[in-house]
């Protein structure tokens, strides 16, 4: 029989698609390698922009800080129909008429300290030399081997002589000038000023605005409800971990200036009260702002009574309200306060020193409590929150 004219439809046979063939563990490790450096590089240039943008985000948060601290206040005089402009008004200038008034009372103790500079420093003189008189006294050993020191080193670094017709030059550096030092102190005070112009003026904006921010954040965080409402759950954890970390911070430094000028009056330390001032607002800074208070108070002490063992007893003294703060008082309610862990917040003590100095060390406790709080609240972050919670 003949085939043509037939039609043949010949269909064709699929075959099954082969099987996927197993990635090599070597692309999977370089995958893992190229998102660790990844995430290394973004984190590098993150901490970067940080320090860089210290003269921005310094003043910034000082103002969330403060604006936080004096809200229940002006919520207080909003729940009266006070306007919200008159309360956040009447607040700040309150705030600042306060710490006007404490410098000036603060004043008086201070020009008497000044003023008793000579003298304490003409007793201290006279204490030096009488133990210097008295014979082989630690002093005096310190001060020879200060001497053999001083003579090796002048012996080593003696220039060999120069050749002949070659007339040596020496280059002395220009005397230090009075003036020099006025215009650095001046221009330090114009610059410190200048900071707390803009702290004023960024609190006063912040609190003027109130909520205006958050609902601003929320509408933006997403078009679903569950994204509103975490990030207001975030905001919201985040405004209570502050809160309570200021309150903390406050009852901590009174109890520590209370403490130590009571201790320091029964001592017979002169301007007890100013010392125990002192000694609370130091505080505030963690870990050196204690022990600049402790040497301050050490050196007041020695210049007043002239006498190592009174001194010893007032320092002492010191020492122990501040050891009874740092390891009593402070774990308890910081712990209560911000459940942050020792490890962490040392940690984030130095990270924050190192990135902005003193500022830094001031600000690291309520920006690692305000981190955990959110990190509590985002499911890929909490293990960075319990890292750094208690």
């Amino acid at each position: 029989m003949s085939v043509a004219g037939r039609d043949f439809h010949v269909r064709a046979r699929r075959d099954p698609p082969p099987a996927p063939r197993p990635a090599p563990a070597s692309s999977g490790l370089a995958l893992s390698v190229r998102s660790y450096a990844l995430t290394i590089i973004a984190a590098t240039c993150i901490i970067g922009m940080i320090w860089l943008g210290k003269a921005v985000l310094v003043p910034l948060l000082l103002s969330i800080l403060i604006s936080h601290a004096l809200e229940p206040a002006v919520a207080s005089l909003s729940r009266l129909r006070v306007p919200r402009a008159v309360a956040v008004f009447v607040v700040l200038n309150s705030v600042v008429v306060g710490a006007g008034y404490g410098v000036y009372a603060l004043g008086v103790p201070v020009s008497t300290f000044i003023d008793q500079m000579p003298s304490q420093a003409q007793r201290l003189r006279m204490a030096l030399e009488k133990r210097t008189r008295e014979g082989d006294s630690p002093i005096d050993r310190v001060q020879q081997a200060a001497n053999e020191l001083e003579r090796a080193a002048t012996s080593a670094s003696k220039p060999a002589p120069a050749p002949a017709g070659v007339q040596r030059v020496r280059i002395e550096e220009p005397p230090l000038q009075l003036r020099d030092l006025a215009w650095r102190g001046s221009r330090g005070l114009i610059e410190f000023l200048a900071e707390v112009a803009v702290v004023f003026f960024l609190t006063y904006y912040l609190m003027l605005a109130g909520d205006f921010y958050r609902r601003k954040i929320a509408s933006i965080a997403g078009p679903h409800l569950g994204r509103k409402r975490l990030a207001l759950h975030i905001m919201q954890d985040v405004d209570d971990q502050i809160r309570r970390f200021l309150v903390a911070r406050l009852v901590i430094s009174l109890i520590v200036a209370a403490a130590t000028g009571g201790s320091l009056a029964l001592l017979g330390m002169k301007q007890a009260v100013m010392w125990g001032i002192v000694a609370g607002v130091l505080n505030v800074i963690p870990y050196i702002g204690p022990l600049a208070a402790i040497a301050a108070i050490a050196i007041a002490a020695f210049a007043q009574f002239g006498d190592l063992t009174q001194t010893g007893l007032v320092a002492g003294a010191a020492a122990i309200v501040a050891f009874i703060e740092g390891n009593v008082i402070t774990p308890r309610l910081t712990s209560r306060a911000g459940r942050m862990n020792a490890v962490a917040t040392f940690a984030g003590i130095l990270f924050w020193g190192w990135l902005w100095g003193v500022w830094g060390m001031l600000l690291a406790v309520p920006i690692m409590t305000a981190l955990k709080a959110a990190f509590a609240r985002i499911e890929e972050l909490r293990p960075v929150a319990e890292l750094l919670s208690d």
